[in-house]
């Protein structure tokens, strides 16, 4: 039997719901569409080091016609603490007992980067419930030299989860690093970017390791070759986190893919073009209504 969420009202359409499980809070948003379509409902999964925090302009721009799921991972944004370290297989045995507690029979996916990931997976898990899957600037490894060389950057992330208690580690300067990295340029919205550093600054450390390590599992690719959902996969030209020359092979990996190419983006399009990115996810997911 599904756990029955909490509810608390966010906004007319935006409420938000709880979990209980014994990994700790499971908390999501869920926005009801404004017009009913009876489209099949989104869920959004953020991706590593971040919270449901950027999903809020493509939320608001989907729910005019269709239900549209965001949680927060748990060891993120508001599912925390947690009593022990979550990794890929944890969050996406949470992603589907959110679409349990929902009573969801039918839905369709956006992962972003590192939610991509957990997007295969899921569309793997559950090929009977998902209609459709969006990947956006994710890219899977070509070869095991790939894999060794993200374990070494994952170890730079880890040092760098380290020195969050520093209190400089809170200066603007690094902030704006951190936007530099993952912007082609930088939104003038200040608040954008200092929610992107307040997350990856509170985020659940083990957490984070847990999923970094689980990035490099080559059952990732083995899910994403028996994906029977359609598939679109969204790849940004100036996004320098992800290898550019693995985007077509990740295509190929996926039986029913089609590949669509952003300019003048980095990795994050939906706050960086956010309306072009919008309207990209409602062509392909809700075309009637594009």
């Amino acid at each position: 039997m599904p756990d029955a969420p909490h509810n608390a009202p966010h906004s007319p359409s935006r409420h938000q719901h709880s979990l209980d499980f014994a990994g700790g809070p499971l908390v999501f948003d869920v926005w009801e569409p404004q017009r009913p379509s009876g489209e099949v409902p989104v869920l959004l999964i953020h991706g590593w080091g971040a919270s449901s925090s950027y999903w809020q302009l493509t939320a608001r721009s989907l729910s005019q016609t269709t239900r549209v799921i965001v949680p927060d991972l748990p060891g993120t944004g508001r599912s925390q603490p947690v009593a022990t370290p979550q990794g890929m297989h944890e969050q996406t045995a949470s992603l589907s007992r959110i679409l349990d507690a929902l009573a969801i029979e039918r839905v369709q996916i956006v992962g972003h980067s590192m939610g991509g990931a957990m997007g295969i997976l899921v569309a793997d898990a559950q090929r009977e419930r998902v209609d459709r899957l969006v990947l956006t600037s994710l890219c899977l490894f070509t070869s095991d030299t790939q894999r060794q060389f993200f374990k070494f950057v994952a170890l730079i992330f880890r040092l760098s989860l380290g020195l969050r208690g520093i209190p400089i580690a809170r200066a603007p300067f690094f902030a704006n690093r951190m936007a530099a990295r993952y912007f082609h340029r930088v939104p003038p919205e200040r608040e954008l970017v200092d929610q992107l550093y307040q997350d990856f600054l509170e985020l659940d450390a083990a957490s984070a390791n847990a999923c970094a390590a689980g990035a490099v599992d080559p059952a990732i690719d083995e899910a994403a070759a028996r994906i029977q959902a359609p598939t679109l996969l969204i790849a940004c030209r100036q996004d320098d986190l992800m290898p550019m020359a693995n985007v077509e092979f990740t295509a190929s990996l996926i039986p029913q893919c089609e590949v669509h190419w952003m300019d003048q983006s980095g990795h994050l399009p939906m706050l960086e073009r956010p309306d072009e990115y919008a309207r990209l996810l409602r062509s392909f997911l809700m075309p009637a209504n594009a």
